[in-house]
């Protein structure tokens, strides 16, 4: 009973300090802020890391990388090391890290023929199990491991390295038990588990073109039988002559070519000669040491940095051509002195193979990533509108010369949170407005309440106003006794209201965030939609579909919906139609793009006669946009405007006020982290000159 009370006491106070870090650190920018709105940069953490105890890497670790993945700890040898004992410990901690510094989080992995524990193939004879037996045991693996991080952990590498260099099945306990079924088998045990977690194969060496066909058809095969895998781990464990970029980006394409994601990952790059014969990563290989082989034990050479530095450039110059295809790129570690390369394929070497030497020092390479950043980048900073008043998804609009924002009212409910945003309980709207930015914020009260409105069930959520021939209209997203998500209007003839709800909502009207656009020939455009809890995938063509399904990671992207409203702005003047978001090639973001897909919260805004359609990422937490030439789209991918802040997915909007273009945004730093209890900030927008925007950091350090 004291072990696992000291036991607690530890790991609260190692959660508490994560916590802290999270919310007051004055972290600069990283590696991570230059690429930012094109993949995620992630590093292996090991327990070092995990713990606390090293220091100086979870510095780097909170300053360079969004994505963390399990070096070890959650490995079957090591997780569940007896049939049945599960040692979860230093994994809660990982998962635990990863949750506070808002992190996409990969458990690694749950199906490898190495570091399986030998009970695992057994019986008590020490004989063989029958497949049933390893399938059971298989099962429970994974979903007790998938089941307890569910909605935590964001993918998983499901199967690890079952395909050999030829192509060939590798003849694993797995294989020779089960059969090449036990991969189908872990990705559907795993997908039971945790629907919402994405799922991974993941191998090494897979720039050859043996592996690269053996993975392609294994994974086709996989399709036919209806399993979806939603990303390819191409392992990086390179070195400074294997393998060419070009096959690397054949295998690249072949991955993409399937639908799936492609991750980079194990990322190192040994600056050693390589043996003979051995350029592979099977753990069970090793080579005899050789001085020759060892050449640079005081330290690299001023030529031999230069061309490791070079080589990484290569590598990332391809990730970057690619990044519409690439969702993450993680190192196999933080620094020189702890990778595994310095004992593999020959024990007792010295190697330099990642992106921060021995004393944690940032390399040439990553010197001239960071030059890139712009020191003058702009900040959300502290701006908070209000303090005593839990407010989000600012609407903010000029009326009469002063500026107005509309908000939801944040509720601590009482409700449970959930992926479907019930803990979002908003029951009213207040109305703020100033005269300046940073001048005095004048809250007008109760604008409109739920009980007044006459087809209401719960739930108001974001809202937005337009003005027409002396009448404010806001439109608001309600679930109707149905528990449907209609939107509905309410009028005023003062900007401030109160307003007076309609009787009905919108007639086709469907899902959440209406923002309502003014085009400069008068007519008014409605955008909305939003997936998850904001419903819209349970809709068609504007119809209502018998179960809601988001498409396939290859498919196109579910997107915002336009209608044009009518004179009276009371109804949609014609059938919603879609607002396409394309990549520069002119294909439509796909679902698995998940970093530049729409997921809620549409605006539009004109500035310079191209129309800004800008939006959240949702669960990547970005504030994107795309431009065009008509309110209808189809519009551009551009960039990031808002990085994630603390809290979840930013709903925002633009507006010009006084010469000054403002970015209106929210944050749950107030709340210390409770994404239902967000804070609304304002942010100065700034263009350049060829219209492209500025990118915000919404963590404002």
């Amino acid at each position: 009973m004291y072990k696992e009370l000291l036991k607690q006491i530890r790991l609260t106070a190692l959660f508490l300090g994560i916590s802290l870090s999270v919310f007051s650190a004055n972290t600069p920018k990283g590696l991570k802020d230059v690429f930012q709105g094109k993949f995620y940069l992630g590093t292996a953490m090991n327990n070092g890391q995990i713990n606390g105890k090293d220091t100086a890497s979870v510095r780097i670790i909170r300053q360079h990388f969004n994505s963390i993945t399990a070096e070890n700890i959650m490995k079957s040898a090591l997780i569940q090391p007896t049939e049945g004992k599960f040692n979860f410990e230093l994994a809660d901690q990982f998962v635990e890290f990863g949750l506070q510094n808002n992190m996409f989080i990969v458990g690694h992995c749950l199906v490898w023929h190495s570091q399986a524990p030998k009970w695992f193939f057994v019986d008590e004879s020490g004989k063989d199990v029958s497949r049933e037996v390893l399938i059971s045991r298989m099962k429970n693996h994974i979903q007790t491991v998938v089941g307890r991080y569910k909605g935590k952990v964001n993918g998983y590498d499901v199967v690890n390295e079952a395909i050999l260099d030829n192509g060939d099945w590798r003849e694993s306990k797995f294989y020779k038990i089960i059969g090449p079924e036990f991969v189908k088998l872990a990705f559907q045990f795993a997908r039971e588990a945790d629907p919402g977690a994405e799922l991974y194969y993941n191998d090494y060496s897979m720039a050859l073109p043996g592996r690269r066909e053996g993975v392609v058809k294994m994974v086709k095969d996989l399709q036919k039988d209806g399993i979806r895998v939603d990303g390819i781990g191409m392992q990086g464990h390179l070195s400074m002559d294997f393998p060419k970029t070009e096959e690397f980006e054949k295998s690249i394409l072949a991955f993409a070519g399937l639908g799936a994601q492609v991750h980079i990952t194990e990322m190192d790059i040994s600056a050693l000669p390589s043996p003979k014969n051995q350029q592979g990563a099977d753990v069970d290989s090793r080579v005899d040491y050789k001085k020759e082989l060892n050449p640079y034990t005081e330290g690299l050479t001023a030529e031999a940095e230069k061309a490791h530095a070079k080589r990484y450039q290569e590598f990332f110059d391809l990730f970057l051509k690619h990044q519409d295809k690439i969702a993450r790129v993680t190192m196999w570690g933080v620094n020189d002195r702890q990778s595994w390369k310095n004992n593999f394929p020959v024990p007792g070497r010295t190697d330099y193979p990642l992106l921060f030497d021995r004393n944690n020092q940032p390399k040439s390479f990553v010197k001239s990533l960071l030059s890139q950043l712009k020191t003058s980048a702009l900040k959300s900073g502290s701006n908070y509108l209000v303090k005593d008043l839990y407010i989000a998804d600012p609407s903010a609009h000029v009326f009469n010369g002063k500026l107005y924002v509309y908000p939801s009212h944040d509720i601590e409910a009482g409700i449970p949170e959930n992926d479907n945003g019930d803990h979002f309980d908003m029951r009213d709207f207040h109305v703020f407005s100033i005269d300046k930015i940073g001048g005095p914020v004048t809250d007008h009260g109760v604008a409109l309440d739920k009980k007044d409105i006459p087809w209401a069930g719960r739930q108001l959520w974001a809202p937005d106003v337009a003005f027409k021939n002396g009448m404010y209209y806001l439109y608001f997203p309600l679930k109707d006794q149905t528990d449907i998500f209609r939107i509905g209007v309410a009028t005023s003839k003062k900007p401030e209201g109160p307003f007076k709800a309609e009787a009905n909502p919108i007639k086709g009207s469907y899902s959440i965030d209406p923002a309502v656009f003014q085009d400069k020939n008068g007519a008014h455009y409605m955008y909305f939609g939003g997936i998850w809890g904001g419903q819209l995938q349970r809709y068609r063509n504007n119809k209502a579909i018998e179960c809601g399904v988001q498409p396939k990671a290859d498919e196109p992207a579910l997107t915002a919906k336009i209608a044009k409203l009518t004179d009276n702005m009371l109804e949609f003047a014609e059938e919603p139609k879609e607002v396409l978001i394309l990549d520069k090639d002119g294909q439509p973001l796909k679902e698995g793009d998940r970093n530049r897909r729409f997921f809620e919260a549409a605006w539009v805004h004109n500035y310079n006669g191209k129309y800004y359609f800008s939006y959240s990422t949702g669960d990547t937490h970005n504030i994107c946009y795309a431009t065009g030439d008509n309110p209808y789209g189809p519009f551009t991918y551009q960039g990031v405007i808002l990085t994630p802040v603390v809290g979840w997915t930013s709903h925002h909007s633009i507006v010009e006020f006084q010469g000054k273009w403002y970015l209106f945004h929210h944050d749950s730093k107030l709340s210390g982290g409770k994404t239902h209890l967000r804070s609304v900030k304002v942010t100065e927008l700034k263009y350049n000159a060829d219209g492209t925007i500025q990118t915000i950091d919404g963590e404002g350090k």
